[in-house]
């Protein structure tokens, strides 16, 4: 059991209902992160907001996915890795790749320009990240994907960070991890 519990829908505010019923509509069930996010409304607006806003960025859906699924994995989020990999698969993201980014690996090279500036940005916070910067200007990153590449650690900085605390109950399919 988590230190902090997850939420029924008897138990939050009328808003936070709303929240919850705009998950079930989108993917079939409010997923425990939503429920322990509940405790903290202006925490589960930060990152349903952000999910909200970045899905009409530039960054295409796979690209998104894989950017979360190598950020779980570097950070040790099983909960993360096993929802993203399953929205990588429902974005077209092949089993390869979806395995493969956990390693920070993607058979598009675009998408590879993005995930070593992401891993770079995770791993120092963005301090010694200017190789990875630069990489990614070289392959012709637009500054909006970059800034977006940096949103996407960031918001899933979040989500690994609740998860690891709290330990999450999976509500996933279990992803093995790559070694």
């Amino acid at each position: 059991m988590s230190a902090i519990t997850t939420l029924t829908d008897d138990e939050v505010t009328p808003h936070v209902a709303e929240i919850f019923a705009g998950a079930k509509a989108v993917m079939g069930k409010v997923p425990n992160l939503f429920r322990v996010l509940a405790h903290a409304p202006a925490a589960l607006e930060v990152y349903t907001g952000s999910k909200r806003f970045l899905s009409g960025g530039v960054l295409t859906p796979q690209a998104q996915e894989q950017i979360a699924i190598a950020i779980a994995a570097a950070n040790g989020c099983d909960y993360c890795l096993a929802a993203h990999t399953g929205g990588a698969r429902a974005a077209g993201v092949s089993a390869e790749d979806r395995a493969s980014a956990q390693t920070g690996r993607t058979s598009d090279p675009r998408i590879q320009a993005i995930l070593d500036l992401a891993l770079a940005i995770n791993a120092t916070h963005g301090q010694a990240s200017a190789p990875a910067l630069e990489a990614a200007r070289a392959y012709g990153l637009s500054d909006a994907e970059i800034l977006e590449t940096v949103a996407h650690v960031a918001v899933n900085i979040l989500t690994n960070s609740v998860n690891n605390i709290v330990g999450t109950t999976l509500d996933f399919p279990k992803v093995e991890r790559v070694a």
